[in-house]
């Protein structure tokens, strides 16, 4: 009989640990992006390496629960929006525009629904943080119409793929990748002097960079990150 309640009860707990395990959920993805991250790893869609080409000296953003984003992420989205064609002649504007040195950095957002989807969207505000030079310079290298010339540019990408994987044996989630693929679309706006939205065709949206972008979770701050990098 002793046995028996034994066996029961060994039964009822083992039992209690699968169910509470099956219903275990998810961690949302909002949450998973939280954090400071640094760029690890870049190629565009025919799968050349482009991080170097990216990094102004390093690509490093932190996703707060906000939906902020800030970090050096200038060249990097400058590179998506406009295209490597004219990358040589515009880099030494690139780097004299955004002052990553004295941490000015580049700020954004990012919107992503509840649950666990796979897809979000990322707006980067596109302006320069130096006191010298402007974003008008590199829209001019890249030839913007005169008509559409502005010191700030927002460049939002709705549904970028995101994932996690997941290292052999771990539960821990340090790595996220970034795709901008076929299933990616973009819109380009300013804001007028009252704030408002408005539509910049300066640039077609059809145009830009598809490829895959990895990030490394960081524990230093994004201070730390770009002094170990200048």
């Amino acid at each position: 009989m002793i046995t028996c309640r034994r066996f029961t009860a060994l039964f009822l707990l083992l039992f209690s640990f699968t169910f509470y395990s099956c219903m275990e959920e998810e961690t949302p993805t909002k949450v998973l992006m939280q954090g400071t991250w640094e760029l690890t790893e870049a190629t565009d869609e025919n799968g050349a390496d482009i991080k170097s080409t990216v990094a102004f000296p390093v690509s490093a953003i932190q996703l707060t629960d906000d939906n902020g984003m800030l970090g050096t992420q200038g060249p990097m989205f400058t590179y998506v929006v406009y295209g490597g064609s004219k990358w040589i002649n515009a880099s030494a504007k690139i780097k004299q525009s955004f002052d990553y040195a004295n941490f000015r950095f580049n700020t954004g957002e990012f919107f992503v629904e509840g649950g666990t989807p796979d897809r979000f969207t990322v707006e980067a505000k596109l302006q320069a943080t130096a006191a010298v030079g402007g974003l008008v310079d590199i829209l001019t290298i890249f030839g913007v119409g005169n008509g559409w010339l502005q010191q700030v540019v927002y460049h939002k990408f709705i549904d970028v793929k995101v994932t996690f994987p997941t290292v052999e044996k771990s539960k821990e989630r340090n790595i996220m990748i970034w795709e901008l693929d076929d299933l990616t679309t973009a819109a380009y706006n300013y804001k007028d002097a009252q704030g408002n939205i408005v539509l910049w065709q300066g640039w077609p949206v059809d145009k830009f960079t598809k490829g895959k972008f990895t990030f490394t979770k960081r524990i230093k701050g994004l201070n730390e990150i770009v002094q170990e990098n200048i």
